[in-house]
C-alpha cells in the first residue's frame, strides 16, 4: 500500500485543478472517499473540486455531510469541465467521463467493486475487491501518509470514512481484514458522537410510504423476491436501496430485487433504477447486471443498475406505463434468474482468464 500511496501523490501532483466526480448515487461510501481525495489533493498543493451528479436523498446523507461540513456540490445539470486538467472518480466501476468529451485525463480511479471489461485509463488505478467499502482503501492510503492531516481536518474526515465503511459493509456485518484495519486507524481520530447522530437518523415518511408499496406489490420468484414501488421523486431515490437492504432481512429469499420509476426535472426525465441485495455467496451479481444493462454494477452481496427511459417521460398515461415498465422489469428479471447457471458459467470463465492473463503477465 505504500507504493500505492506515492504512485497516487505523483499522479495527483502532475495536475493543478482536479474535479472530483461521484458519478453514480452519493452514498456515504462514495462521498467519504471523494472527501478524503480532495483533503490528499490540498495536502499536495493540488486544487480540487467535489461534485455530485445525482441530488442527495436519504435524510442520514445529508446529515452526514451537513455535520461534518463535507465541502461537496450537488449538480445534476454539470457540464463545466474548462476549469478543470483531470479528474478523479471514486467507489464506483467504470471511470469513464464521455459528457467530458475526452478532453479530461483520468488522475485517479479507485473502487472494490468488481472491474468491468474494459477500464478507463487512468494515471493511478486502484481497486481492490477483497475491501468492503472504497472508504476503506482511501484510509489504507491516509494511514501511509506522512504528515497527517491536521487535527481539524483529520476528524471529521476519519468520521465520514468510519461512516463509509460502516454503510457499505451492512453496518460491519460484510467486514473483512482490511475493513478492521482502516477501522481500527480511523476509530483514533473519529468523532464517535457526531458518528452515532448520523447513523440514528430514523427512516423519512417517503421511505417509509414505499417500504409498504414494496411489500403489497413484491412478486416472489424460485429464490428471489421482485418489487416495484412505481414513481419515486429523485431526492427519494436512495429509499430503493434502504427498502431493498430491509426487505432481504425480513424475508426468506437469498436475492431481493427493489425498482422504481425515477422522476427529475419535473417529470421530464425518466430513469428505471434497481436495487439488488443477495446473501449468496456464489451469485455474480455483476455477471446478472451487465447482461441486462452496461448503466450499473456490483459487488459481492449489492448491486444497482439503470435505465434511460427519458423517450417515455412525455406518454400521457402514467398509469399504463409503469405497468408496462414494471411487467417487462419483471420477466427480465424472471429470465435473468432462469438463466442464472449460464451467467454464473460466464462469469468463472472470465475470472479464469482474468488469473491467467495476470500470472502470466
Amino acid at each position: 500500500m505504500e507504493a500505492s500511496w506515492h504512485a497516487l501523490a505523483s499522479s495527483i501532483k502532475k495536475y493543478r485543478n482536479i474535479l472530483i466526480i461521484i458519478k453514480g448515487s452519493p452514498d456515504p461510501d462514495a462521498i467519504a472517499s471523494s472527501y478524503a481525495i480532495s483533503v490528499i489533493c490540498r495536502m499536495l498543493g493540488v486544487s480540487s473540486t467535489i461534485i455530485a451528479t445525482k441530488k442527495l436523498s436519504l435524510p442520514e446523507n445529508r446529515a452526514f455531510v451537513h455535520l461534518l461540513d463535507i465541502p461537496m456540490h450537488v449538480s445534476p445539470e454539470f457540464s463545466d469541465y474548462r476549469h478543470h486538467d483531470a479528474y478523479i472518480v471514486t467507489d464506483f466501476q467504470s471511470a469513464a467521463l464521455p459528457e467530458a468529451g475526452g478532453s479530461l485525463p483520468c488522475a485517479a480511479h479507485i473502487d472494490h467493486h468488481e472491474p468491468p471489461e474494459e477500464e478507463t485509463k487512468a494515471d493511478f488505478l486502484l481497486r481492490n475487491t477483497k475491501a468492503g467499502s472504497t472508504s476503506t482503501i482511501l484510509a489504507l492510503l491516509l494511514k501511509q501518509m506522512s504528515p497527517e492531516p491536521e487535527p481539524s481536518v483529520m476528524t471529521p474526515l476519519s468520521t465520514a470514512l468510519l461512516y463509509g465503511i460502516y454503510t457499505d459493509t451492512d453496518k460491519y456485518s460484510r467486514a473483512g481484514d482490511l475493513d478492521y484495519e482502516a477501522m481500527d486507524y480511523l476509530s483514533k481520530y473519529s468523532d464517535h458522537d457526531a458518528f452515532n447522530r448520523i447513523s440514528s437518523i430514523p427512516l423519512s415518511r417517503e421511505a417509509l410510504r414505499l417500504l409498504k408499496t414494496a411489500i403489497s406489490s413484491k412478486v416472489p420468484y424460485k429464490d428471489w423476491l421482485i418489487a416495484g414501488v412505481g414513481y419515486v421523486d429523485v431526492a427519494s431515490r436512495d429509499s430503493i436501496a434502504i427498502i431493498a437492504d430491509f426487505l432481504l432481512k425480513r424475508e426468506t429469499y437469498n436475492t431481493v430485487i427493489v425498482f422504481a420509476a425515477i422522476e427529475e426535472s419535473g417529470g421530464r426525465r425518466l430513469t428505471l433504477d434497481a436495487s439488488i441485495r443477495t446473501t449468496s455467496e456464489s451469485l455474480d451479481l455483476n455477471g446478472i447486471i451487465k447482461n441486462i444493462t452496461p448503466e450499473g454494477g456490483a459487488r459481492k452481496f449489492k448491486g444497482a443498475y439503470q435505465i434511460n427511459l427519458d423517450y417515455f417521460s412525455h406518454y400521457p398515461d402514467r398509469t399504463r406505463l409503469w405497468e408496462v415498465v414494471s411487467d417487462a422489469t419483471i420477466e427480465l428479471l424472471k429470465k435473468s434468474r432462469d438463466e442464472l447457471y449460464l451467467t454464473e458459467l460466464k462469469g468463472f470463465y472470465q475470472t479464469f482468464k482474468k488469473k491467467m492473463r495476470d500470472y502470466f503477465s
